[in-house]
């Protein structure tokens, strides 16, 4: 069996292709896409795949009774971790050339906590600023190693499981809220909203409970059966939620639409990318949906999304070059982070674990 049978997933790498271009047209057209935030929408749908993946391997070795604390570490650090601190090892160097280096703006990201420093205190921050939503990933890990650790040896660990994710459901959307009632809260938790861990945990948990409830089992239920012809309807909900949180509509209506949009809005959101992505894994081979998200062009730009989003944000700060040249210089990147750092790290990891398999 070949390695990348075992870890990759026909229809996601598309998924993670259309997510990534989220971001990187958010970031390149800021100006354009101010009331519709969608690069917070890419890495919201990157989340629920993160999380269904990670969920559902990690499941596997619990019923296979194969499940180690070790591996899933392993797995994770030589995924993340070459490629991530090559790119902070430039990037710092760049920061001191530029002279824009302050340590104070600048270690969060060493240790994943970029999530936590409020963009209000961001000073020339912007290079490495994008780092916070791997921070909440990595926060996630650490989070779901421990709930399988303690459920692993109990008598039903799905039902604790699905009791956790329920939970981290509801409570994302009490953080949001509270952190929008009260003002005594500390500056890096109310002004890290949608960054911080606890505001985007609800995202996790709808990958977590899909891997829970399976592909398989949810593709026939009503709801999913129900839009499998109808994705533009889903498309268009999610857009129309997103307008909620916009400055137009905050301007109108004043912060009691974005707090309906952080209790209500963003879950409802959440829920409809999950259904995406069960319509997305679960589609047939010749339906529109899986030709488009299984084209040469985007399963490729989801194959190197990590070196991408990695890469994207450096290019498309505010330098005078045009912006062909940066969209350039974010590929050229990519490319040279996919092929010369993160692929040997995969290739090497993925030897390593089918020799121990043996």
């Amino acid at each position: 069996m070949s390695t990348k049978a075992i870890y990759r997933i026909s229809s996601l790498d598309g998924l993670r292709g259309i997510s990534i271009l989220l971001v990187i047209i958010d970031h390149a057209f800021t100006s354009n896409f101010k009331n519709l935030k969608i690069g917070e929408l890419g890495v919201g749908i990157f989340f629920v795949i993160s999380s269904y993946l990670i969920i559902s391997f990690l499941l596997k070795d619990l019923d296979s009774r194969s499940f180690s604390i070790r591996k899933f570490y392993f797995k994770r650090i030589l995924r993340i971790f070459p490629a991530y601190y090559f790119f902070l090892a430039i990037t710092f160097g760049l920061i001191f050339y530029l002279d824009f280096f302050n340590f104070e703006h600048f270690w969060r990201p060493l240790v994943f906590l970029e999530n936590y420093h409020p963009a209000s205190l961001w000073k020339n921050n912007w290079l490495i600023g994008h780092t916070w939503s791997l921070a909440a990933e990595e926060q996630f890990y650490i989070i779901i190693s421990i709930l399988f650790l303690i459920f692993k040896n109990k008598n039903t660990p799905r039902k604790g499981l699905l009791i956790s994710f329920l939970s981290m459901f509801i409570l994302a959307s009490l953080f949001r809220g509270g952190y929008m009632i009260f003002d005594n809260i500390p500056v890096y938790l109310k002004g890290s909203v949608y960054r911080s861990f606890e505001t985007v945990m609800d995202s996790f948990a709808i990958g977590g409970l899909i891997a829970l409830f399976t592909i398989e089992k949810l593709k026939n239920h009503i709801v999913i059966s129900y839009f499998r012809n109808k994705i533009f309807l889903l498309i268009i909900l999610i857009f129309f939620i997103q307008f909620l949180n916009s400055p137009f509509i905050r301007e109108i209506f004043g912060l009691k639409v974005r707090f309906i949009y952080n209790t209500i809005g963003l879950p409802v959101i959440y829920i409809v990318i999950g259904i995406l992505l069960v319509l997305s894994v679960s589609a047939q081979r010749n339906t529109f949906l899986y030709k488009v998200l299984n084209s040469k062009v985007l399963s490729f730009i989801g194959l190197i999304s990590y070196s991408l989003y990695l890469w994207q944000q450096v290019w498309l700060y505010n330098w005078e070059i045009p912006l062909i040249v940066k969209l350039l210089g974010i590929i050229f990147s990519a490319l040279i982070s996919y092929y010369l750092i993160e692929k040997p790290s995969l290739n090497f990891r993925n030897k390593l674990l089918l020799k121990y398999k043996k």
